[in-house]
This record gives C-alpha cells, sequence and structure tokens, in this order.
C-alpha cells in the first residue's frame, strides 16, 4: 500500500517538475493575451460615447468579468465546460467521451476542448494536429498555473470570435443587441454562447434560422441540466433573433477624437461628459441650425461646464457630424475664431478692480483717433458719455477701448495671457486697441471657461474632460468683488426673447450674460452662466463666409437661452451671494460721481470701498449771476455788485461741443464779466482735428478745395467764442460750433486755437506737395 502511495506521489512530482520545465523552457506568450482592444471613450457613469477600431482593425470592447450578465457566464459554462471550476485546464473524462464518440462515428461529431484549451487554441492558432494538440494541452495547464478560474473565463469571453470583425462580448453585445453584455436577456445570452462555435454560420444579421437553431440547443441543455425552467426556455426562445447590427453609440464623437489623440494607447478614456446633458445640447443645436439653414448658416458649436469642479458636461463640435458638405468634423468648439464683444466685460471687470469706474461712472462715446485707429459702434452712432453700466448692458465698442487705452499695462492682453489663453498667441502690439473688439482669435472653450471664472469669483482653472485629468491648481485673475458687480451688470442684459420687464418673470432663471458678433457677421456668440453651470454657444459657418443675420443676439442667444432653462430645472432661485467687501452707495444721478453740494437727484450703485473712485460730482457748479449786466461773476469781480446764484450742469470741452452739436440741450452760462481783472484758469480749448504733428500731402491735378483741412476744437459750455489764428493770422472768430475749413499749403503751420477768456492751445502740422502750388491760402 505504502509503495504504492509512494509510486503515485512520485509520479505527481515527477509531472509537476515537467510541467515546471516546460513552462521555464516554453513560456506562456502573455503579450497573445492581450491583443490591442478598441480605444472606448464613456461618459463620467461608464455609459460609451465612442468606440474606434483596434489597430488590426478589429471590434474588442475589452470588457471586465464583473460586468457581464449572470445569464450569459451561465450559459457559456453549461454549454462549452461545465466541470470548468474543476478541472486543471484539461478533462479527461470529456477528451474520453469524444474519442469514443468520434470512433464511433467515424468522424469528428464531438470535441473534448475545455474553455482553457481554447484560449490555448485562439493565443497561438494552428493547424490541428496530435503535435498541437499536446502544445495546446501544456498551454492550458500553464494558463491555469498563472490565472484564477475568473480570471481565465474574462479572458475567453475578451477573446472569444463572434462574426466578421467583432471579437468578445462586449463587442458582440454591442453589435448584436445594442446593450452592453451586463443587460443580455436570457435568450440574447444563450445566442452569444453558442455564437464562438461556428461564428459566420450562427450570425444571426446573416443567417437568422442557424442562429435560432444555435441558440435552442443552448436553452435545451440548460433546462435538460435544470439551469433554467421550462417557462424560461419557452420566454427565451421566443425573443427576436437581430436580422443586421446595431450601430456603436456616437455621442460626442469630436471630443472622443481629442481625447484619443491625447490618451494614444490608452484603451479606456472616462470623460467628465453627462450623456444627459450632451445629448441635450446636440439636439437642440441641431434644431437650432434647422430654420437657419436658408439663411446660409450650417453649423454651431456647445460647450457646458460644471462650475463648481470646472468640468466639462458637454461639447457638441458642429451641427453634424457627418455632414462633409459643410465640415461637420471639424470640433467648433476649438477651433479658433473672432469673438467680436464677448470679451469686453472682462475689461470692465479690470477696471472696477482698478479702481478706474464703478457703474454709474461715465465714459466718454465720441469719436476718437488713436494714430489711425477709429473705433465706432456696431450701429454707427455716438451718445457722448454713457456709464459704465450701460456701456456694457448695450455692448458700445467706443467706451470698451477707451476703457482699454486707459487701463495700459492692466489690460485685456495681459489678462488673457494670465488666464493661459493659448489662442493668443501674438504680441501686444500684433493686436493693438482692436483686441477688445475682437480682433483676436479665440476657442469657445477657452471663452466659456474664462466666464466659468467670473462665475467663481474671479478664480480661473483648467477645464477637466477626463477622470483623474491633472491641472493646475487655481489662480486668481479677478478680484471676488469686481466679479460680482460684473456679474449684476451682465445680468441686466435683456433676454432676446422677452420684452424689456423680463425680469418680473420669477418661473426664469437669472443669467448673466453676453453676445458677440465678429466683423463682417462671420460668427456669432453667447455665454451666460448661473451659479452652477456655464454655457457658450458659438454658431457661423466653417468656411468664415459672412451671413448678415450672423449676429450673436440674434441667432446665437436664443439658443443659449434654452439650454439654460432646460438645465436649470427646478433650481431657478438660487443665486450669487454678494461679497462682504461690495457694498452700495449713492451717486449723482447725471456724472456718475458721488454726490457734492450742488447735485439735486442721486441713484443706487454697488461699489468696492477703498477702490472705487470716490471724487465729488464735477458737473454741478454754482455760479453768480450779475443782477444788471447778467454776466458771470467770479469772486474778484464781484465785490460791490448784486447777483443772484444759480446751479448749472459744467460738462468738459470735449463733452460739452459734442452735445452741442448734437442738439442735446445744455445749461446756458453767461460769459464772464469783460471788466474783470482775473485771468481765468482751467484748461483751454482741447484740440480734436488736426491732430499734433500730423502730415498732409496736396494732391496735384485735385482742386484745393476738395483737399481742405477740418479745424475743430472742443471747448466747456462756459465759452461763448472761439478764435483760430495759422501762423499768427486770425482766420476764425465765431460760436465753438461752427465748422472751419483750412486750405493747406506747403510748409510747417502752427495753429491756436482760443476762447474768449484767453485761455489756448496749440499744434503744428506739416503740408507737403511735389510741385510748389500758389495762391492757395485764404
Amino acid at each position: 500500500m505504502r509503495t504504492k502511495k509512494t509510486q503515485i506521489l512520485t509520479a505527481a512530482t515527477a509531472f509537476t517538475l515537467l510541467v515546471i520545465a516546460l513552462n521555464v523552457l516554453f513560456p506562456l506568450p502573455l503579450d497573445k493575451l492581450s491583443q490591442r482592444s478598441s480605444t472606448v471613450v464613456t461618459d463620467r457613469d461608464g455609459n460609451l460615447l465612442r468606440a474606434f477600431l483596434a489597430p488590426d482593425e478589429m471590434w474588442r470592447l475589452r470588457t471586465p468579468l464583473a460586468e457581464i450578465s449572470p445569464d450569459l457566464r451561465k450559459a457559456v459554462l453549461e454549454f462549452e465546460d461545465r466541470f470548468f471550476y474543476w478541472h486543471p485546464g484539461i478533462n479527461p473524462v470529456s477528451v474520453l467521451r469524444a474519442a469514443l464518440s468520434n470512433l464511433r462515428a467515424g468522424k469528428v461529431v464531438r470535441g473534448g476542448s475545455t474553455i482553457t484549451l481554447q484560449i490555448a487554441r485562439m493565443m497561438e492558432p494552428k493547424e490541428r494536429t496530435f503535435r498541437n494538440k499536446i502544445i495546446e494541452a501544456l498551454r492550458a495547464l500553464q494558463l491555469e498555473w498563472r490565472f484564477s478560474k475568473d480570471e481565465i473565463l474574462e479572458l475567453y469571453l475578451n477573446m472569444a470570435p463572434y462574426g466578421g470583425n467583432i471579437v468578445g462580448i462586449g463587442a458582440a453585445a454591442r453589435f448584436y443587441f445594442g446593450k452592453p453584455p451586463r443587460q443580455l436577456s436570457p435568450g440574447q445570452a444563450a445566442l452569444l454562447a453558442a455564437l464562438p462555435n461556428s461564428p459566420n454560420r450562427f450570425r444571426p444579421d446573416l443567417n437568422p434560422q442557424e442562429a435560432r437553431n444555435a441558440r435552442r440547443r443552448v436553452l435545451d441543455i440548460l433546462q435538460a441540466r435544470g439551469a433554467i425552467s421550462p417557462t424560461e426556455h419557452l420566454e427565451a426562445g421566443s425573443e427576436a433573433i437581430p436580422f443586421k447590427r446595431f450601430q456603436l453609440p456616437f455621442v460626442a464623437p469630436h471630443l472622443a477624437v481629442q481625447l484619443m489623440a491625447e490618451h494614444t494607447g490608452q484603451e479606456r478614456i472616462v470623460s467628465t461628459i453627462d450623456l444627459g446633458r450632451q445629448q441635450l445640447a446636440r439636439d437642440m443645436l441641431a434644431n437650432h441650425l434647422r430654420p437657419l439653414q436658408r439663411l446660409g448658416i450650417h453649423n454651431g458649436a456647445v460647450v457646458i461646464l460644471d462650475n463648481k469642479k470646472r468640468e466639462l458636461l458637454a461639447m457638441v463640435g458642429s451641427g453634424d457630424f457627418h455632414d462633409d458638405q459643410h465640415q461637420g468634423q471639424v470640433n467648433g468648439a476649438t477651433a479658433a475664431r473672432s469673438p467680436g464683444s464677448a470679451l469686453k466685460p472682462f475689461i470692465y471687470g479690470l477696471g472696477l478692480e482698478h479702481g478706474l469706474i464703478s457703474p454709474q461712472t461715465l465714459i466718454p462715446d465720441l469719436p476718437v483717433d488713436y494714430a489711425g485707429y477709429q473705433p465706432s459702434n456696431f450701429d454707427g452712432m455716438f451718445h457722448g458719455t454713457v456709464s459704465a453700466e450701460q456701456a456694457l448692458v448695450r455692448s458700445l465698442n467706443v467706451p470698451a477701448v477707451n476703457l482699454y487705452r486707459q487701463l495700459g499695462e492692466n489690460g485685456i492682453f495681459n489678462f488673457l495671457k494670465q488666464a493661459g489663453t493659448k489662442s493668443i498667441s501674438q504680441p501686444k502690439e500684433h493686436y493693438g486697441l482692436s483686441l477688445i473688439l475682437g480682433g483676436c482669435e479665440i476657442t469657445l472653450l477657452e471663452l466659456t471657461n474664462l466666464y466659468a471664472s467670473l462665475a467663481c469669483g474671479g478664480q480661473f482653472e483648467e477645464v477637466k474632460m477626463t477622470e483623474h485629468n491633472f491641472v493646475e491648481p487655481a489662480r486668481r485673475i479677478l478680484d471676488e468683488g469686481s466679479t460680482f458687480i460684473l456679474t449684476e451688470i451682465l445680468s441686466k442684459v435683456r433676454r432676446p426673447e422677452l420684452p424689456a420687464v423680463w425680469d418680473a418673470s420669477v418661473n426664469l432663471p437669472k443669467v448673466a450674460w453676453k453676445t458677440g458678433t465678429s466683423y463682417g457677421n462671420r460668427d456669432a456668440w453667447s455665454v451666460g452662466y448661473t451659479p452652477d453651470f456655464t454655457v457658450g454657444v458659438w454658431i457661423g459657418n466653417f468656411n468664415a463666409k459672412g451671413v448678415p443675420a450672423l449676429v450673436g443676439a440674434e441667432v446665437a442667444a436664443p439658443l443659449l437661452f434654452a439650454i439654460i432653462d432646460a438645465l436649470a430645472g427646478k433650481a431657478r432661485s438660487r443665486w450669487f451671494q454678494m461679497p462682504e467687501k461690495v457694498e452700495e452707495r449713492r451717486v449723482c444721478t447725471v456724472s456718475g460721481m458721488t454726490p457734492g453740494p450742488f447735485c439735486t437727484t442721486s441713484t443706487q450703485e454697488l461699489h468696492l470701498p477703498g477702490i472705487s473712485p470716490t471724487r465729488p460730482c464735477s458737473v454741478h457748479r454754482q455760479i453768480l449771476v450779475d443782477r444788471q449786466s447778467g454776466k458771470r461773476l467770479c469772486s474778484s469781480c464781484r465785490l460791490g455788485r448784486t447777483w443772484r446764484t444759480r446751479i448749472v450742469e459744467d460738462w468738459p470741452p470735449e463733452i460739452s461741443a459734442w452735445f452741442s452739436r448734437h442738439g442735446r440741450p445744455l445749461d446756458f452760462i453767461p460769459s464772464h464779466f469783460e471788466d474783470c481783472s482775473r485771468i481765468a484758469a482751467g484748461d483751454g480749448p482741447i484740440i480734436n482735428s488736426p491732430q499734433d504733428g500730423a502730415v498732409y500731402r496736396i494732391r496735384a491735378g485735385v482742386d484745393p478745395r476738395y483737399q481742405q483741412i477740418l479745424l475743430d476744437a472742443a471747448v466747456s459750455n462756459l465759452t461763448g467764442t472761439i478764435y483760430w489764428f495759422v501762423d499768427g493770422r486770425l482766420i476764425y472768430s465765431g460760436p465753438p460750433d461752427g465748422r472751419v475749413f483750412l486750405t493747406p499749403e506747403p510748409g510747417t503751420h502752427n495753429l491756436i486755437c482760443m476762447d474768449d477768456e484767453g485761455r489756448s492751445s496749440n499744434q503744428k502740422i506739416v503740408v507737403r506737395s511735389d510741385k510748389k502750388l500758389t495762391d492757395l491760402w485764404n
């Protein structure tokens, strides 16, 4: 007995040593067990967004065993290898039964392969010879030595062929039933359990009857072994056989392409996309673009960000990815385009932060010339002065340019660079002052993230697109107080689909938002934010074709609000909390300055104590009027005379001159008492035209009358008469709003403009000509 036991032990030891030796001499080719899978991009919850073919043009969607239907695992084990969890990779009983059956039949009618042996065969496909079967048996033992039973089952389900270029249960469940493996029904599981036995013969889309028969055989085995009841057999057998392949999900295709390029070699990329919101944005964009097609507008893009986590919830790159005629595969969310006025809020935010403005501060809206650059408003009109709040709400160009110039090095260029805006790649001089009006390019994603920074109190952070996405720590690009005031201003912009009293509609979410329209009507933008989300919309054509209807407020804003309304749900009463550093104060209704002693009305505004301008109102002033002559008196000439007081509006010269020329009523201010011996203080006239040092060239052959130079100066409404001198010669005396033209003569000329109180300004100009012209001087 002892000898027999010893013999068995010796044999087992020898066998073990043999297996170990063979394993050392012929190591398991593990690389062949992990062929490159298809790259899959999923949403935040693991839902498939898009998959890409593996390098060998096969579809492999690697699936963990835990995500595979228990019905499928049961069907595979009962049909393929019922003793899988008991044998060491080779089932001697099954091999013997198969051999006897094949001998009786005189042909191969039954196989003895275990699941492990099938993996060995798929790992190293060979001709079916006795020698190769010995090798497969060795590989099976090696697999059992190396992996657990669950790992081997997972390998099999991911390597099994399912017809055509479909490999593995993940791809098979998607292509044949349009669902992930964990959702397979019993009937679907039975069909897929049979399919690897003869993948092309049993393909349901090619041979539905063969597929039905194969499924019935699996169900028969399951019922015979008590794994399912007759009722379950009947229900599973009555399920429909798919007659064609399903299409794989194709959601967020532009983002999927981008992430695949950024994560080369990674099989599974989990994005931050929210599937429901992605589909919402996609469908709403497609519906919005449909009626715009007849206007020549064919594309658009949408970005939705989660403000708190700064995660990308949705990115729609075009109206239709498959629209080759209109370049649908271009990603409009990451393509750099001119933003028009969409950058303006940030220049006002900087103005608030640096104490240049508060909401009611008046900014000049007058014709200006900055070294040849002459900005104008969208409607071609000027307004003299406008509050900072109204300049932003009405998206006026000239006040924004004036503020940008006033900010100097603290302007929008350095702000965008600080925020890491990669699209701003040229030096500051390349853009000039037009940068604030869209004289640059930026992507919708970058722009939307800048607005999200406003929603986060001025904190900038890179957008996260994937789980575990490393980004730089958040950094402040605007202070919290300025951001809050700016947000309040942007929330006053009237929604395009509602009347002026829209804010009384309590069922609508409050939104801070802005639009932009690029030069030539090539791009229409609208970006808005609430405490929870920031949404960006771009509408246009990828070929940059301009269309008159491409106006941000008209074609982009309606879609913005439709999306925000859909996102808001019931959480519509929440709004931003006012920071402690922001307070309310009263300012002069007319000047926007803190009230002076002569201001009669005031209005409320938000301000930053210690930062916002505090200069008392200088527009309202008290004058003394001589009762006898009606002239204006000063402290030097009022002695011995009787007078009365008047409160008047005394505007700066350039403002006063513009008001006068455009019919805006000005307070009449009498001229100064002519017998007064005091020299008037203050600034003299401001010469608007010509520019100091300007060079003019006389064109030969053109009538000199058509080459005249406009002389224009701005004075306060205290001035009744101005005088123009050219090289010491008086050429005009009259009211300040009179039109004065100078016929040029070659040479350098000194121009002087003097008011009726003796204050003056002077400039030099140069006139050149190739041929000496005479008798041109009036």
